[in-house]
C-alpha cells in the first residue's frame, strides 16, 4: 500500500503544491487546515508521515506537534516541520520536538519528494509497494496568495510541473502584471509599460506582493510574448537581481538624472520605441527610482543602459531640490578612426581619439605644447565627409615613465566651430550612443 501522508498548513495553495507533488512519490494525501483539525485526522488515520506548518491560527505547528507526540497513539508518526521561517532557532526547537526534519519555504518539489522517500525508508518496516498512476486532478479556477511565502520563481516551477494553462496576476501596491502560462510554459508577460521579456523579469524579481492563478486568456499583442526555456529564463532572472543592487550603487538614490535636451533628441531619433521612452525619462525631473518604475525595461536592462550612458559622460545629474552639486554630462566618445592635426608646418596623424561637444583628447605620443593652436581633420566613421576644426590644446600627457601608453595626449578644445560641425558632431555622438544602447536592449 502507498504511504499516507497528512499535510497540515492554512494556505490552500501550498496544500495544493504538496499534495500534488507527493501524490507522484507516490503517496496517498490527507489534509489538515489548522492545528485542532490535525489532531484529530492524525488519530483517525495514523498517516505514515505529517508536514505541519509552524505558522498557523489557533494552533501553531510547535503546539500542535507537542500534543502529537503526548499521545500514544500518534507519538510513533515521524513529523516534519514545513515554514518560512528558516532561522536557526526554529529548527532547533522544531528537532526538540521530535521532529524528523525542517523544510523551508518555498518548497522544492523534488528536494520535498526526496525527503519524503529518505524517512520513510526509516520508518516503515516495508518500503512502499508500486501503485497505479494518480488520478489526474483537475485545476481549480483561482488560487491567491502572497510572494512573501511562495515566491514567484516556486510558483512558475509548480505551474510548469502540472503543464498548467493559466493567467498568473500579480499585485504589489499600486503596480499589476501578469504571466500567461500554455501547459505549464510562459508564453506571455507584461506589467505597465513592459512587455515580453522585459515584463517578465521585471515580475520575477518582486519578492512581495499578491498573486492570483485564473483561468488563461491569451493577450493579442505580439510585443507580450516571451521567448526561451522556464530554466533559462530563470536562471537569467536570478543573474539579473544578484546584479542589480551593484548596478544602483553607481547612481545617487535621490539625484535627478538627465540627458542634455539637444543631445537626448538626437539619441531617441535612432532608437527603437522602448528605448526612445527610456531616454525621454531622463529629463532632469526624475530620481533613479522613478526612472526604474517608468521605464519600459527591466530594472537591470535599465541600469546597464545608465550605466553605459554613464561611461561616456552622457548622464548627468543634480541633486533633489536643487542641493549639492551638480555632476555635468559633457558627452565623451572613444573613436578607433584615423585623425589628422597639425600645427604648422608638420602634420601627425593618429588612430585613436574621444570626441566631445567641446573638444577631444587625441592619443600621441608627441602632443604639442600647452597653448598651441592647431587644425584637427576629422572623418567620422561610416562617414566620406572630412570635418576640419581649428582647436587649441589646453593640456597634455607627455611622460611614458608617468603615463600609460594609451593615456599619452593632449586635450584640445575647439575654437568657435561652426553650428555646422556642432551639429555634425552632435549628430555623430548621438548615432553612436543610440548604437550602443540597441546593444544592450535588443
Amino acid at each position: 500500500m502507498p504511504p499516507l501522508i497528512l499535510i497540515v498548513d492554512d494556505d490552500t495553495l501550498i496544500r495544493r503544491i504538496m499534495r500534488d507533488t507527493l501524490l507522484t512519490v507516490p503517496a496517498t494525501v490527507v489534509e489538515a487546515t489548522n492545528g485542532e483539525e490535525a489532531i484529530k485526522v492524525a488519530r483517525a488515520e495514523t498517516p505514515d508521515l505529517i508536514f505541519i506548518d509552524t505558522m498557523m491560527p489557533g494552533l501553531d505547528g510547535f503546539q500542535t506537534a507537542e500534543i502529537l507526540k503526548q499521545d500514544p497513539i500518534t507519538s510513533p508518526i515521524p513529523l516534519v516541520f514545513v515554514s518560512a521561517l528558516g532561522t536557526s532557532s526554529h529548527k532547533v526547537r522544531g528537532l526538540d520536538l521530535g521532529a524528523e526534519d525542517y523544510i523551508a519555504k518555498p518548497i522544492d518539489p523534488e528536494e520535498l519528494k526526496a525527503r519524503v522517500r529518505s524517512i520513510l525508508r526509516r520508518t516503515r518496516p516495508k518500503p512502499a509497494a508500486p501503485a497505479p498512476p494518480p488520478p489526474q486532478v483537475e485545476p481549480q479556477s483561482a488560487a491567491k496568495g502572497q510572494l512573501q511565502s511562495m515566491p514567484l520563481s516556486s510558483l512558475v516551477r509548480w505551474l510548469e510541473m502540472e503543464k498548467r494553462s493559466a493567467r498568473l496576476v500579480l499585485s504589489r501596491g499600486t503596480a499589476e502584471g501578469e504571466i500567461v502560462f500554455q501547459d505549464g510554459r510562459m508564453t506571455h508577460a507584461r506589467q505597465e509599460a513592459r512587455r515580453g521579456n522585459p515584463a517578465l523579469f521585471h515580475l520575477l524579481a518582486w519578492e512581495d506582493g499578491t498573486f492570483n492563478i485564473m483561468p488563461p486568456t491569451v493577450p493579442t499583442d505580439a510585443e507580450c510574448v516571451v521567448t526561451g526555456s522556464t530554466e533559462e529564463l530563470l536562471q537569467e532572472s536570478a543573474r539579473r537581481s544578484k546584479d542589480t543592487a551593484a548596478l544602483r550603487g553607481q547612481f545617487p538614490a535621490d539625484a535627478l538624472l538627465e540627458i542634455p535636451s539637444g543631445l537626448r533628441a538626437g539619441v531617441q531619433a535612432d532608437l527603437p520605441a522602448a528605448g526612445a521612452s527610456l531616454v525621454d525619462l531622463l529629463d532632469g525631473t526624475r530620481t533613479l527610482d522613478r526612472v526604474l518604475a517608468d521605464s519600459p525595461l527591466d530594472s537591470w536592462t535599465t541600469l546597464n543602459v545608465l550605466q553605459g550612458l554613464l561611461a561616456v559622460s552622457v548622464l548627468g545629474w543634480t541633486e533633489a531640490g536643487g542641493s549639492g552639486q551638480p555632476r555635468r554630462s559633457i558627452p565623451r566618445l572613444p573613436i578607433e578612426e584615423s585623425v589628422e592635426f597639425h600645427a604648422l608646418p608638420q602634420a601627425q596623424h593618429s588612430s585613436r581619439y574621444t570626441l566631445s561637444s567641446r573638444g577631444m583628447f587625441i592619443q600621441t605620443e608627441s602632443p604639442f605644447e600647452v597653448g598651441s593652436r592647431l587644425m584637427v581633420r576629422v572623418q567620422f566613421p561610416g562617414s566620406s565627409v572630412q570635418l576640419p576644426i581649428i582647436g587649441q590644446v589646453v593640456w597634455k600627457n607627455a611622460d611614458p615613465g608617468k603615463f600609460k601608453p594609451e593615456d599619452l595626449g593632449m586635450g584640445v578644445q575647439f575654437l568657435d566651430p561652426s553650428s555646422d560641425q556642432l551639429a555634425a558632431i552632435e549628430q555623430q555622438l548621438a548615432s553612436s550612443i543610440a548604437a550602443e544602447i540597441r546593444k544592450i536592449i535588443l
